[in-house]
């Protein structure tokens, strides 16, 4: 199963998605175009953004929800609905006090939790029924959009999106059809539009807002920026060795704002760690943002410096290898670790042809964080954009 999925981020398959990516970065720049010196939270344009990038690529529709407000908008309401319910999903699940009451009483009594959500899910009013609800509504939407895509197999066997693959391999044998039941195959679709909608439009979120508060980071982009051909996308090869200093900025502001506060592990045999025996089906959990906080690994880790990830230099050689680990490691590291990169890498180029980003007077400094399943920010990044009129 995982191998299916493996083969949608090959370099080849994600080459043939720029386009697609770089038409939806194109189209959120001409909605920044209408707030154009006026304040704007950019944390919810850039996970509209996220959202249709994945669209596309996880159920092959385009949700247009980063158009300018006078565009039309493929799927009509439906499609807005459904969208709308799913940034919901993104943001009710916290995973500190303010969360639903199972959520709290998980994180100070775990044997708690399970009974307690199966209570509360009952109860009219609670956190955990609006939750619980949402999923129901978003859950059967996804099956319908599978049904439907089921029905049309002649269609779908052109496509390479992530349901049309699921549902081509499905085809293939009679175990597979056995293995992806609809309900999975609407499952592991929706964790797909899930994990790559929220974790990127963060990070995008977290890189700009950081280089907006640092000038002397702007211009070393700007000029990297520059330097490439203004009026087409990156090639995919260009993406990835003509920007060095961009791949800086995007692992600090990784490590600055961490998205994914916890990675759990299960043993699935005993096992020691730094000491402590670990009897197999035990809970590992892992704080990346801790770890990125580390004055040994990272020196001023409260200071943004992109250099630090600079190819061969001290620090780096210094580092442990797994001291920055955002896209988690080992054999279950995320699988749309490329097509992330790329996402973040072809936006922020074609924003910063186009614009320089100032933060608002709107903008709380330093920002309130929110911790739900990725981080997120509280009450958004509020932004200024100015064109670039001598830039293209």
């Amino acid at each position: 199963m995982r191998n299916t999925i493996i083969s949608l981020y090959q370099p080849s398959h994600l080459a043939g998605l720029i386009p697609t990516m770089q038409g939806c970065v194109e189209r959120t720049a001409e909605t920044i175009q209408l707030t154009v010196e006026g304040d704007f939270d950019f944390s919810d344009l850039a996970l509209k953004l996220a959202t249709d990038v994945i669209g596309q690529a996880a159920f092959g529709v385009d949700f247009a929800l980063s158009a300018p407000p006078q565009s039309e908008r493929d799927g009509g309401g439906e499609a807005a609905e459904f969208v709308a319910e799913h940034v919901h999903s993104t943001t009710s699940l916290k995973m500190d006090l303010s969360g639903s009451l199972s959520i709290v009483l998980g994180l100070v009594a775990p044997a708690l939790q399970a009974p307690a959500r199966w209570l509360l899910r009952r109860i009219p009013g609670t956190a955990d029924r609006r939750i619980a609800r949402t999923n129901e509504r978003l859950r059967a939407r996804v099956e319908e959009i599978v049904a439907s895509r089921e029905r049309d197999g002649d269609r779908r066997r052109g496509q390479r999106d992530f349901l049309s693959a699921l549902l081509n391999a499905r085809d293939g044998s009679a175990k597979m059809r056995e293995l992806l039941t609809p309900e999975y195959v609407g499952a592991l679709t929706y964790e797909h539009l899930l994990a790559g909608s929220a974790t990127t439009a963060f990070t995008l979120s977290s890189a700009v807002y950081l280089v907006a508060g640092h000038p002397e980071v702007e211009a070393k982009l700007l000029a990297e920026v520059d330097r490439s051909v203004p009026s087409a996308a990156p090639a995919a090869d260009d993406l990835q060795h003509e920007f060095p200093y961009l791949d800086q900025i995007i692992k600090e502001a990784m490590r600055f704002y961490t998205v994914s506060p916890l990675i759990a592990r299960e043993t699935s045999q005993q096992v020691t760690v730094g000491g402590y025996a670990l009897p197999s089906g035990a809970w590992v959990w892992l704080a990346p943002g801790v770890m990125a906080m580390d004055a040994a690994q990272f020196p001023d880790p409260g200071e943004f410096r992109p250099e630090r990830f600079e190819a061969g230099c001290e620090e780096e050689r210094r580092r442990h290898q797994y001291a920055h680990v955002p896209f988690g490691l080992g054999p279950r590291a995320c699988v749309g670790q490329r097509f992330a990169l790329q996402e973040l890498k072809l936006a922020m180029v074609h924003l910063y042809r186009r614009y320089v980003f100032r933060r608002s007077p709107r903008m709380e400094s330093p920002p309130e964080l929110q911790f739900g399943i990725v981080l997120s920010f509280r009450h958004g990044v509020w932004l200024r954009a100015v064109e670039r009129r001598s830039a293209a």
